[in-house]
């Protein structure tokens, strides 16, 4: 198994994700279900990705009783795949130890091996995956049966899914990883820069972000007539003719935007492949002027064959505002030297909030596809389960849901660190109700960490109440986050110190750990999306969110060594009035009829798993897959309720339930979501929307959702 280990790492680098770890791990379980549904002596799965021709294995099971040698000629024997192989399963073929004879016969790793018969199911998911299993006996095998045909192709849409979702959780792994390369670009000492040593810093990180990329950087002050080149760097020999050539194309480029308009424009991507035939596969250039007195431009190209990513386009983008801020701050330094206390405060500020608004907006889109995609999974699972009995394939699809669970979980906390953007209502909360239910009794995270590590949580305080205004579940939230890190950096058998005391007008939480402290040049990126101390575990978010719930409520977050050693974490809030308690309403629920529904989603496996979801309930589902359908729709049915997506291209959700509530004010209207809870409350209920549901969700919720808009 370790030759096959290998070649898993070397396509998913499991050692840089958790995640993908996990996914990799689940599929040994798929090959032993395969194995088992087969009765056979061997058995190998392969994937292969959309586009390419080469089969990957990604796990296999065998018998105890059975020798297996030679892995690798799996891959040589299976490495090239016809494109136009149909979905279906091959019969049992008898192969033979004859390499001279039938090709299609002759398999070198079963004669390897001494098997004898082979069989092939193969899933082919319209292009943009395929799946194979192969499973070999020593002998003649019995006859396989159709239905257990029909659950190993079940079971191979899983591990496609499963699959996609590991592609997909690797494109993200590398995009933080490089997202945090383009933040460093703010933590560049600025105080005795000149523009040619910024621009040195910058050519060398673009071509560290962006493989086989050259770089070109380009300045001129007003009254210059040509730009000249500040820096530049190829990995091929450059031509002679590369200046004059980039200077005639860029000359082309000065005009593009007014001079009034250039500083606040966004640093839009050009592509100027027409401009610079032959550089590259494709070239772009982006404007990151300055100031009213200089202009600056940054040109690069690249060498790969496919050219450039949309990620790569993404990541020069927001590169580009952080350059043209270290720029900014730079020029004005070197007039303001009398302020340079004030404007490197100011400086980096500003940075921040560029930087973070971009890549706020990149995390939201990305975990909004991976909600869908999630969703998806989650969904046929649920099915799938309702079909099946007890045994090996329900335990294997509960593993399967609990993986993609996890997966949600780990998409909301990417998305939970955007909080300071979103505007909540805030009520009275009793900080001391919200560290006895995060210590005594609630299930946490960090709970089996303290265990294994024999890390003791002490709580102290001297108040009966300590009210704050906020939202209970943030305010939780935040808890968790601090004690987490806090056992995670505590040494076996320590203690983390949880206090809350308040003055009157503020109330300070303090959580203390034993650790090594915080070193001082890292002490203020402990706060920063993505950036982590943890050489293994962890997505650098936790203290982001935390950050970003205390911003939120208007408080204060401060970090400090203790004098006996460890890192304290000090959060101080306004102290309020206690609220007057309300009454407990419970929501009377009724047992709905066979109900018309209509489903709109763009997404084909979100739109057909929740057709299916309330098909299975007893109801009628018209599904749509974008809003001017829908509004079709609702003018030619009648329908007693409305479940809409709210990202969808043309019309969203919110404008299609804007336009139906204004028709049909009767009508209830349910939004799902895969972009989280970032929704202004007040907006959603002037729409019409009754109640949202986020992705991924389960059947249960589905019909929870049913029952509350249509009881009586």
């Amino acid at each position: 198994m370790t030759g096959l280990s290998a070649l898993i790492s070397k396509y998913y680098h499991i050692e840089r994700s958790h995640q993908l770890g996990g996914i990799i791990g689940q599929l040994d379980k798929a090959a032993h279900l395969a194995s088992e549904q087969l009765t056979a002596d061997f058995t190998v799965l392969f994937y292969r990705r959309h586009g390419d021709d080469v089969l990957i294995p990604v796990a296999c099971n065998h018998r105890h009783n059975v020798n297996i040698t030679s892995l690798n000629l799996l891959d040589n024997q299976w490495g090239r795949f016809v494109r136009d192989n149909n979905s279906g399963a091959s019969k049992v073929i008898r192969l033979t130890d004859d390499p001279q004879g039938d090709p299609a016969l002759y398999d070198p790793f079963a004669a390897t091996n001494n098997l004898t018969h082979r069989q092939v199911i193969v899933l082919n998911d319209g292009g943009q995956s395929t799946v194979l299993v192969a499973a070999y006996w020593c002998s003649k095998p019995t006859e396989i049966s159709p239905e257990t045909t029909d659950h190993l192709k079940l079971l191979l849409e899983l591990v496609s899914s499963a699959m996609s979702m590991a592609d997909r959780l690797h494109v993200v792994n590398d995009f933080s990883v490089r997202m945090v390369q383009v933040l460093s670009v703010r933590e560049m000492d600025i105080n005795e820069l000149s523009i040619g040593k910024i621009a040195s810093n910058i050519v060398h990180l673009m071509q560290t972000l962006i493989p086989r990329c050259g770089v070109c950087f380009l300045s001129k002050s007003i009254g210059d007539e040509r730009f000249s080149i500040v820096e530049s760097a190829d990995p091929s020999a450059p031509t002679p003719d590369l200046a004059e050539r980039i200077g005639k194309a860029v000359q082309a480029l000065d005009h593009s935007l007014p001079d009034e308009g250039r500083l606040d424009a966004e640093a839009e991507v050009a592509d100027i492949s027409d401009l610079l035939p032959g550089l590259g596969t494709a070239s772009v250039s982006v404007d990151i002027t300055p100031d009213e007195d200089h202009r600056c431009l940054l040109v690069v190209w690249t060498h790969r064959p496919t050219g450039f990513t949309p990620n790569d386009l993404e990541l020069l983008s927001v590169l580009a505002l952080a350059t043209r801020s270290v720029l900014q701050y730079a020029l004005q330094l070197r007039h303001l030297r009398k302020s340079k206390r004030i404007l490197e405060k100011s400086s980096a500020r500003m940075a921040d909030t560029e930087a973070l608004a971009a890549l706020t907006d990149m995390t939201t889109g990305i975990a909004h596809d991976f909600n869908n995609i999630m969703g998806g999974i989650v969904g046929r699972v649920q099915l799938m389960k309702l079909k099946l009995e007890e045994g090996p394939i329900l335990s294997g699809l509960n593993t399967v849901e609990s993986l993609a669970m996890e997966g949600a979980e780990t998409v909301r906390r990417i998305q939970e660190f955007t909080r300071r953007t979103r505007n909540k209502k805030l009520d009275p909360v009793n900080l001391v109700d919200i560290v006895r239910n995060c210590v005594d009794s609630r299930p946490s995270s960090w709970k089996k960490i303290a265990e294994a590590a024999k890390v003791t949580i002490t709580y102290s305080h001297a108040l009966d109440e300590a009210y704050v205004e906020g939202n209970a579940d943030d305010l939780l939230t935040l808890l968790n986050k601090l004690i987490e890190n806090a056992v995670e950096h505590s040494p076996e058998g320590s203690c983390v110190a949880i206090n809350l005391e308040s003055d009157g007008q503020r109330v300070v939480l303090t959580v203390a750990d034993r650790g090594d402290g915080i070193p001082d040049d890292i002490r203020k990126k402990v706060f920063y999306p993505f950036f982590t101390t943890k050489a293994k575990r962890g997505a650098g978010l936790g203290l982001a969110i935390a950050h970003g719930v205390v911003i939120s409520h208007g408080g204060k977050i401060e970090v400090d060594n203790g004098a006996e050693g460890g890192a304290i974490f000090k959060v101080s809030f306004m102290a309020v009035d206690r609220a007057d308690e309300e009454s407990d309403v419970s929501s009377r629920i009724g047992q709905s009829d066979r109900l018309r529904i209509l489903v709109v989603d763009d997404d084909e496996q979100i739109r057909e798993v929740l057709s299916d979801m309330l098909t299975i309930d007893g109801h009628s589902a018209t599904a749509c897959a974008d809003g001017y359908q829908a509004l079709e729709a609702v003018d030619e049915q009648s329908f007693d309720l409305i479940i809409t997506d709210l990202g969808m291209p043309g019309m969203s959700g919110l404008d299609l339930a804007a336009v139906v509530h204004e028709k049909f004010p009767e009508l209830p209207i349910a939004m799902i979501t895969g972009w989280g809870t970032q929704l202004d409350e007040e907006d959603v209920s002037l729409k019409g929307i009754k109640t949202v549901l986020p992705k991924p969700f389960h059947l249960k919720d589905v019909k929870a959702l049913v029952r509350e808009l249509t009881a009586p």
